[in-house]
Protein backbone atom coordinates (compact mmCIF):
# COMPACT_ATOMS: atom_id res chain seq x y z
CA UNK A 1 0.00 0.00 0.00
CA UNK A 2 2.81 2.36 0.91
CA UNK A 3 4.73 1.51 -2.28
CA UNK A 4 1.72 2.06 -4.54
CA UNK A 5 1.01 5.43 -2.92
CA UNK A 6 4.58 6.56 -3.47
CA UNK A 7 4.51 5.32 -7.07
CA UNK A 8 1.52 7.60 -7.63
CA UNK A 9 3.76 10.55 -6.84
CA UNK A 10 6.68 9.40 -9.02
CA UNK A 11 6.14 12.15 -11.59
CA UNK A 12 6.34 14.88 -8.95
CA UNK A 13 9.66 16.63 -8.09
CA UNK A 14 11.24 15.22 -4.89
CA UNK A 15 10.56 18.27 -2.72
CA UNK A 16 6.91 18.38 -3.76
CA UNK A 17 6.56 14.63 -3.34
CA UNK A 18 7.83 14.97 0.23
CA UNK A 19 5.14 17.56 0.96
CA UNK A 20 2.47 15.39 -0.64
CA UNK A 21 3.51 12.50 1.58
CA UNK A 22 3.45 14.73 4.65
CA UNK A 23 -0.04 15.91 3.72
CA UNK A 24 -1.15 12.32 3.26
CA UNK A 25 0.22 11.37 6.68
CA UNK A 26 -1.68 14.26 8.24
CA UNK A 27 -4.88 13.27 6.45
CA UNK A 28 -4.79 9.49 6.79
CA UNK A 29 -2.83 8.98 10.00
CA UNK A 30 -3.33 12.21 11.94
CA UNK A 31 0.47 12.38 12.12
CA UNK A 32 1.38 15.29 14.40
CA UNK A 33 5.06 15.18 13.44
CA UNK A 34 4.17 15.55 9.77
CA UNK A 35 1.80 18.39 10.62
CA UNK A 36 4.46 20.20 12.67
CA UNK A 37 7.00 19.73 9.87
CA UNK A 38 4.70 21.50 7.44
CA UNK A 39 4.06 24.23 10.00
CA UNK A 40 7.76 24.85 10.67
CA UNK A 41 8.64 24.67 6.97
CA UNK A 42 6.22 27.39 5.94
CA UNK A 43 5.64 29.47 9.06
CA UNK A 44 8.19 32.22 8.39
CA UNK A 45 7.24 32.70 4.74
CA UNK A 46 3.53 32.59 5.46
CA UNK A 47 3.91 35.06 8.32
CA UNK A 48 5.74 37.51 6.08
CA UNK A 49 3.10 37.05 3.40
CA UNK A 50 0.23 37.67 5.86
CA UNK A 51 2.02 40.73 7.23
CA UNK A 52 2.00 42.36 3.77
CA UNK A 53 -1.79 42.42 4.05
CA UNK A 54 -2.54 43.20 7.70
CA UNK A 55 0.63 45.12 8.70
CA UNK A 56 0.49 43.75 12.24
CA UNK A 57 2.83 41.08 13.58
CA UNK A 58 0.33 39.63 16.06
CA UNK A 59 -2.51 39.57 13.54
CA UNK A 60 -0.27 37.83 11.01
CA UNK A 61 0.57 35.21 13.65
CA UNK A 62 -3.14 34.70 14.39
CA UNK A 63 -3.82 34.18 10.69
CA UNK A 64 -1.20 31.44 10.36
CA UNK A 65 -2.42 29.71 13.50
CA UNK A 66 -6.01 29.92 12.30
CA UNK A 67 -5.17 28.40 8.90
CA UNK A 68 -3.24 25.49 10.42
CA UNK A 69 -5.87 24.95 13.11
CA UNK A 70 -8.54 24.56 10.43
CA UNK A 71 -6.31 22.10 8.57
CA UNK A 72 -5.83 20.00 11.69
CA UNK A 73 -9.52 20.03 12.60
CA UNK A 74 -10.52 18.99 9.07
CA UNK A 75 -7.42 16.85 8.49
CA UNK A 76 -9.36 13.77 7.44
CA UNK A 77 -10.74 15.71 4.46
CA UNK A 78 -7.63 17.80 3.77
CA UNK A 79 -6.39 16.88 0.32
CA UNK A 80 -4.85 19.87 -1.53
CA UNK A 81 -5.37 19.44 -5.28
CA UNK A 82 -2.36 21.55 -6.20
CA UNK A 83 0.83 21.93 -4.22
CA UNK A 84 0.76 22.26 -0.45
CA UNK A 85 2.57 25.58 -0.80
CA UNK A 86 -0.07 26.97 -3.16
CA UNK A 87 -2.85 25.81 -0.83
CA UNK A 88 -1.27 27.42 2.24
CA UNK A 89 -0.56 30.77 0.61
CA UNK A 90 -4.08 30.91 -0.82
CA UNK A 91 -5.61 30.05 2.55
CA UNK A 92 -3.53 32.73 4.29
CA UNK A 93 -4.47 35.32 1.69
CA UNK A 94 -8.18 34.54 2.06
CA UNK A 95 -7.98 34.68 5.85
CA UNK A 96 -6.16 38.04 5.70
CA UNK A 97 -8.72 39.48 3.29
CA UNK A 98 -11.56 38.33 5.55
CA UNK A 99 -9.95 40.14 8.48
CA UNK A 100 -9.46 43.30 6.44
CA UNK A 101 -13.09 43.20 5.28
CA UNK A 102 -14.25 42.77 8.86
CA UNK A 103 -12.13 45.67 10.08
CA UNK A 104 -13.51 47.90 7.33
CA UNK A 105 -17.07 46.96 8.24
CA UNK A 106 -16.39 47.73 11.92
CA UNK A 107 -14.82 51.11 11.10
CA UNK A 108 -17.65 52.11 8.77
CA UNK A 109 -20.26 50.94 11.27
CA UNK A 110 -18.71 52.91 14.13
CA UNK A 111 -18.57 56.04 11.97
CA UNK A 112 -22.21 55.60 10.94
CA UNK A 113 -23.35 55.00 14.52
CA UNK A 114 -21.56 58.11 15.80
CA UNK A 115 -23.00 60.16 12.96
CA UNK A 116 -26.49 58.88 13.68
CA UNK A 117 -26.16 59.86 17.33
CA UNK A 118 -25.09 63.34 16.26
CA UNK A 119 -28.05 63.64 13.91
CA UNK A 120 -30.46 62.54 16.61
CA UNK A 121 -28.89 64.80 19.20
CA UNK A 122 -30.83 67.92 20.21
CA UNK A 123 -30.71 70.58 22.97
CA UNK A 124 -33.26 68.68 25.06
CA UNK A 125 -31.54 65.31 25.06
CA UNK A 126 -27.82 64.65 24.58
CA UNK A 127 -25.97 61.38 24.19
CA UNK A 128 -22.50 60.80 25.52
CA UNK A 129 -19.90 58.15 24.74
CA UNK A 130 -21.39 56.04 27.52
CA UNK A 131 -24.65 55.82 25.57
CA UNK A 132 -22.81 54.41 22.58
CA UNK A 133 -21.08 51.89 24.87
CA UNK A 134 -24.44 50.78 26.25
CA UNK A 135 -25.72 50.32 22.73
CA UNK A 136 -22.68 48.27 21.67
CA UNK A 137 -22.94 46.08 24.79
CA UNK A 138 -26.60 45.37 24.14
CA UNK A 139 -25.93 44.49 20.52
CA UNK A 140 -23.32 41.94 21.66
CA UNK A 141 -25.67 40.54 24.30
CA UNK A 142 -28.35 40.14 21.65
CA UNK A 143 -25.92 38.28 19.39
CA UNK A 144 -24.95 35.98 22.28
CA UNK A 145 -28.64 35.14 22.82
CA UNK A 146 -29.18 33.97 19.24
CA UNK A 147 -29.59 30.21 18.64
CA UNK A 148 -26.29 28.58 17.69
CA UNK A 149 -26.82 28.19 13.91
CA UNK A 150 -28.53 31.57 13.68
CA UNK A 151 -25.63 33.26 15.49
CA UNK A 152 -23.07 31.44 13.35
CA UNK A 153 -24.66 32.62 10.11
CA UNK A 154 -25.06 36.18 11.39
CA UNK A 155 -21.39 36.40 12.43
CA UNK A 156 -20.13 34.87 9.19
CA UNK A 157 -22.00 37.57 7.30
CA UNK A 158 -21.62 40.63 9.52
CA UNK A 159 -18.24 39.95 11.16
CA UNK A 160 -16.41 37.81 8.58
CA UNK A 161 -17.85 39.50 5.52
CA UNK A 162 -19.04 36.32 3.76
CA UNK A 163 -21.87 36.57 1.25
CA UNK A 164 -24.99 34.43 1.64
CA UNK A 165 -23.74 32.18 -1.16
CA UNK A 166 -20.34 31.77 0.52
CA UNK A 167 -22.00 30.97 3.85
CA UNK A 168 -24.22 28.36 2.20
CA UNK A 169 -21.19 26.70 0.60
CA UNK A 170 -19.11 26.90 3.79
CA UNK A 171 -21.81 25.35 5.99
CA UNK A 172 -23.18 22.97 3.36
CA UNK A 173 -26.73 24.37 3.55
CA UNK A 174 -29.09 26.06 1.08
CA UNK A 175 -29.16 29.79 0.42
CA UNK A 176 -32.82 29.76 1.48
CA UNK A 177 -31.75 28.47 4.89
CA UNK A 178 -29.17 31.26 5.16
CA UNK A 179 -31.82 33.84 4.20
CA UNK A 180 -34.29 32.48 6.73
CA UNK A 181 -31.76 32.33 9.58
CA UNK A 182 -30.44 35.82 8.82
CA UNK A 183 -34.00 37.18 8.80
CA UNK A 184 -34.63 35.65 12.21
CA UNK A 185 -31.35 36.99 13.57
CA UNK A 186 -32.00 40.53 12.34
CA UNK A 187 -35.55 40.60 13.67
CA UNK A 188 -34.45 39.26 17.05
CA UNK A 189 -31.69 41.87 17.33
CA UNK A 190 -34.05 44.71 16.41
CA UNK A 191 -36.54 43.54 19.03
CA UNK A 192 -33.78 43.09 21.61
CA UNK A 193 -32.35 46.55 20.96
CA UNK A 194 -35.74 48.26 21.25
CA UNK A 195 -35.97 47.07 24.86
CA UNK A 196 -32.89 49.01 25.91
CA UNK A 197 -32.92 52.23 23.89
CA UNK A 198 -35.63 54.77 23.09
CA UNK A 199 -37.65 53.65 20.09
CA UNK A 200 -36.61 56.48 17.76
CA UNK A 201 -32.90 55.81 18.44
CA UNK A 202 -33.26 52.04 18.15
CA UNK A 203 -35.09 52.27 14.84
CA UNK A 204 -32.59 54.75 13.40
CA UNK A 205 -29.41 53.00 14.42
CA UNK A 206 -30.67 49.45 13.90
CA UNK A 207 -31.13 50.25 10.22
CA UNK A 208 -27.41 50.95 10.05
CA UNK A 209 -26.26 47.77 11.78
CA UNK A 210 -28.98 45.32 10.88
Amino acid sequence: MEDSAEEGYSHIPPELMAEKLLARKVREEGDRDAFETLFRTYYKRLHGFAFTYVRQVETAEDIIQSVFLKIWIDRECWNPQGTVQSYLFTAVRNEALNILRHKQVVIETEIDVIQRFRELNNPVQSYEQSDLKVFQNQVQKGIDLLPCRCRQIYLLNRRSGLTYTEIAEYLGISINTVNTQMGRALQFLRDHLSKYLPAFIASGISRLLF
